[in-house]
């Protein structure tokens, strides 16, 4: 049986180096008693073999710094420097040594990303915004603890806000100011993020309106773009929800391109309640999945998992918080 036939050991690792299994022990522990060259002649092997050790349960029997990764998705989007604030607001142990991965808005690079935390072998990672499907993290969880953060992924750890919950609430504070052509700027189809379009579909039905649904890519120019094809129908929505407030700010660039005002003369609400809804020149209305206390949950649970490697998954949920500011107003004839 070849090692491709089943799972890789450090045993096949230490075959393949032509070193003891003890030595490989001891390189991926971090500890003295290897040379660099040969700890990275080891880590070549590991590499090429595909190994990927779990290193929890030999490092919590250590007086080793424990590494925690961090992944996001993106630094554009504010509400992931809000989750890496409750994240490092619980990290604060000297020996806990916080390692950044950074992904893209399209999701291109979170395989890159992660393997980038594997490879500092992380203990634990804490990841917020991953874009790869349930059964792929899954797979890179038997590798290292995951802990997603504002998505639920059955069979991992997940601190995560209820987007059906705050759709709703952004409809039906629309649809109360008199609004009824409400249209939606939604995220792509992807797993563990259909959320908030499942929420505004179920709303706008049960109030016998017609969902219009439009996708945009992470971007605000790809919002402003899909806002203007919107503004340019026979029957143009009077309210837009976006699926983000990056989103709603590319529907009001969409506005102030054409003259028009937000709230005035169209409604939009976004979602996430970063920093910049709360800017006076912006005045966003949004939903506060209270993305700080997200991260707090997240990196608790990452702790809690260090702590016991073979406890029971969590699944921490929260309800978000619509909040009202100018760019929603109520409908005038």
């Amino acid at each position: 049986m070849s090692p491709s036939d089943r799972s890789l050991t450090m045993d096949d690792v230490a075959r393949e180096a032509g070193v003891s299994r003890s030595l490989v022990s001891i390189a991926f522990r971090g500890v003295k008693g290897v040379s660099p060259e040969m700890r990275q002649h080891i880590f070549d092997v590991a590499d090429r073999l595909g190994y990927r050790p779990n290193v929890v349960a030999s490092r919590l029997a250590s007086k080793n710094v424990v590494t925690i990764g961090v992944f996001l998705l993106d630094l554009y989007n504010a509400i992931f420097a809000d989750i890496y604030e409750g994240v490092r607001s619980v990290l604060t142990d000297q020996n806990q040594h916080v390692v950044l991965a950074i992904g893209s808005a399209g999701g291109e690079r979170d395989t890159e990303a992660l393997d980038n935390l594997l490879r500092a072998r992380a203990n634990v990672v804490i990841a917020a915004g991953l874009m790869l499907p349930d059964d792929a993290i899954q797979g890179l969880s038997r590798m290292a603890p995951i802990v997603s953060t504002a998505r639920a992924i059955p069979g991992i750890d997940s601190a995560f806000s209820d987007d059906v919950h705050g759709a709703t609430q952004a409809v039906e504070h629309l649809f109360s100011l008199g609004h009824e052509r409400v249209a939606h700027l939604a995220s792509p189809r992807r797993q563990g993020y259909m959320g908030r379009r499942a929420g505004y579909e179920a709303a706008m039905s049960e109030r016998g309106l017609r969902p219009l649904v439009v996708e945009v890519e992470y971007t605000q120019t790809s919002a402003a773009k899909e806002a203007s094809r919107l503004l340019d129908l026979d029957e143009p929505p009077t309210a837009i929800f976006a699926n983000n407030d990056m989103a709603a700010l590319g529907v009001m660039d969409a506005l102030y391109s054409r003259g028009l005002r937000p709230g005035e003369d169209l409604s939009i609400v976004g979602y996430d309640n970063t920093q910049i809804a709360h800017l006076p020149a912006v005045s966003l209305t949004s939903v506060d999945l209270h993305a700080v206390s997200l991260g707090i949950s997240a990196a608790q649970l990452a702790l809690q998992r260090l702590a016991n490697p073979y406890r029971d998954t969590q699944q921490i949920s929260s309800r978000p918080e619509l909040v009202v500011r100018r760019s929603t107003r109520p409908l005038t004839s």
